[in-house]
């Protein structure tokens, strides 16, 4: 199980720091997150979710089908019989066309086709006259730490290297450069591991996984 927000705290407070302000360490400990997270583009942004679209429903909100929403990779629609990849819209094709239109009106129903969101909503294009099922995979946009039990998205085993970078800035902000130091040193240690450890899942994956895309 990893650590939560509330852990890192208590790992800074046990370090020494419990003189800063709770907001205070809670900032570095974000900071030093976001360091860690935004390192490289790495898979633990990557998810997917399912979900289903009835005739006559509204276009379903982003955030609730796809929580921590940044990017749409790919909509399949996953109904037997009607699989395939779904395209995006351009925006002048999306205002220009669809957008005009009664999107409810049963004339305007048909097959989907593409997609494309618009005010914080998933339009599957046209409507579906039938019950469809899709799969979207997205990346996940990287939110600060809010709430003691908040967790980061990066897996467990990166929790220490989130310590490191807090802990450098931390010391950075009470002018102990020599300490500073040593944590980026520590830290900079866990890059290479990450790149290691990235690089053996990049070769690897192709053979790990193999989806069976010959329908798309």
């Amino acid at each position: 199980m990893g650590m939560n927000l509330s852990d890192f705290d208590t790992e800074l407070i046990a370090r020494g720091f419990d003189g800063f302000q709770t907001d205070d360490r809670y900032r570095y400990i974000n900071w030093g997150y976001h360091a860690i997270a935004k390192k490289y583009g790495w898979y633990w942004t990557k998810t997917s979710a399912t979900l289903t679209i009835n005739p006559g429903d509204s276009p379903p909100a982003v955030e609730t089908i796809m929580p921590g929403f940044r990017t749409l990779t790919l909509l399949l629609g996953t109904t037997d019989g009607f699989r395939k990849k779904l395209q995006t819209l351009s925006d002048d094709t999306f205002e220009d066309f669809w957008l005009p239109l009664d999107l409810d009106a049963i004339q305007n129903r048909g097959e989907p086709d593409w997609y494309y969101i618009y005010d914080g909503k998933l339009y599957v294009l046209p409507f579906p006259a039938s019950t469809r099922t899709f799969e979207a995979h997205y990346k996940k946009r990287l939110t600060d730490m809010a709430n003691p039990a908040d967790e980061p998205i990066t897996p467990d085993h990166l929790d220490e290297a989130i310590l490191l970078a807090a802990l450098a800035r931390c010391h950075k902000r009470a002018q102990e450069i020599s300490l500073a130091q040593v944590a980026q040193v520590d830290l900079e240690e866990f890059y290479d591991d990450m790149r290691t450890d990235e690089e053996m899942f990049m070769e690897e994956q192709p053979d790990r996984v193999k989806p069976d895309d010959t329908w798309l």
